[in-house]
């Protein structure tokens, strides 16, 4: 019985294949609310699964540091896990955004942490806005639902107010 087995050859036909994953696009244009265009390369691109992400980790690293005893260790990794959430937001780190929300969150107790992630969600949302509406950064809606589509749809968006969402 004769056994059919993989002979590898070299027929050059795979280096003449154009290669489909990222090859159509290095990002997007988007129109400025006053008029006017910009584009959006693929790393400025915010996914609402992203940002949901995001808000949840935070949420959680912020509700952990609550129950804590507020030590110097517990601020650190606050801190900590909350700057490498913000740098998964684009241009979060270049622009300053993830060193004033770490370094702001040393005047926060444990007992205040509600206060400390809503003033630390309005300052991701303002960040979002500035960046949106500037056309340095353009948010994607991702499939699914997620409560952080508020921030960025329908009529109380606080991200999209003036220019209309991708989808």
């Amino acid at each position: 019985m004769k056994k059919h087995a993989f002979v590898p050859s070299m027929d050059g036909r795979l280096e003449d294949r154009v290669v489909m994953s990222h090859a159509h696009a290095a990002g997007i244009v988007v129109n400025l609310p006053g008029g006017g265009s910009n584009f959006v390369p693929n790393s400025a691109i915010l996914t609402t699964r992203t940002y949901h992400n995001v808000l949840t980790q935070i949420h959680r690293s912020i509700t952990t540091f609550g129950r804590s005893q507020g030590t110097d260790a517990d601020y650190n990794r606050v801190s900590h896990d909350v700057g490498r959430q913000l740098n998964r937001l684009p241009y979060a780190q270049q622009e300053g955004l993830t060193d004033y929300a770490t370094s702001s969150l040393n005047y926060y107790a444990p007992s205040e942490s509600r206060t400390a992630y809503s003033d630390l969600r309005s300052t991701v949302v303002s960040y979002l806005s500035y960046e949106v509406l500037n056309g340095q950064v353009a948010i994607r809606k991702s499939p699914g639902h997620f409560f952080s589509d508020a921030d960025v749809y329908g009529k109380n968006a606080a991200i999209f107010n003036q220019a209309q969402p991708l989808t």
